[in-house]
């Protein structure tokens, strides 16, 4: 039985890489499953046992890709990390760190934001993308908040606008970079984007509620 589930899971991981390459290569709406099949070496019948359609398979490489990043901030909100100001910049650094040298990551990003198009084919899968990137706009906001509480942040931030701020600043450079990576020094530019941001969190008084 054992062998059993590690064959499985060997499966199913074959089949998120092979479909890694072939969103990267061809963009999400024009990949199928057959290719993404034939790329892991396996058949259909083996690819639908383990999700059962395009969608199902991309929402899997989300999980696979960024709940390990996700979990680690979700767990500093949840348990009221002493320095929340301190986890959230460490937790941008590391994303950007982990763009720049893990390969799977650097592909998944390549394929959110440059291969998967915004067609009605393609509602879907863009659908998943709206669910996470609001998730993520929701466990940054709490992020905010949690650091207003504890005084690293001014008590009249203004918590959405500050989210959608500090969204564009990393968003913005994650872009430029996946464009023109030979452009953009990521190991020195990414920190020094993060504190600019959370700098004019705390400073900015355009960042604050209005009156």
């Amino acid at each position: 039985m054992k062998r059993t589930k590690a064959q499985a899971q060997e499966t199913r991981e074959q089949l998120l890489l092979a479909a890694l390459d072939v969103f990267d290569r061809r963009g999400v709406a024009r990949a199928s499953l057959q290719e993404i099949a034939q790329e892991a070496g396996l058949t259909r019948g083996a690819l639908y046992w383990h999700f059962k359609n395009k969608e199902d398979l991309f929402d899997a490489l989300f999980l696979r890709i960024f709940h390990d990043v996700s979990q680690r901030l979700d767990d500093d909100i949840r348990n009221n990390a002493p320095d929340m100001l301190a986890s959230l910049r460490q937790a941008l650094v590391n994303m950007f760190e982990r763009l720049q040298h893990n390969a799977l990551h650097r592909k998944f990003s390549h394929i959110l934001h440059l291969k998967c198009e915004h067609t009605q084919e393609n509602a879907g899968i863009v659908d998943i993308m709206n669910r996470y990137h609001l998730m993520w706009q929701e466990q940054t906001e709490s992020a905010l908040r949690l650091c207003v509480r504890q005084g690293a942040l001014p008590s009249d931030l203004d918590l959405a606008f500050a989210t959608t701020w500090l969204k564009s600043a990393v968003v913005g450079l994650l872009q430029l970079w996946l464009v023109k990576p030979e452009r953009v020094d990521l190991s020195a530019a990414a920190p020094r984007v993060i504190d600019v941001a959370l700098g004019a969190l705390q400073n900015d008084p355009l960042l604050r509620v209005r009156a």
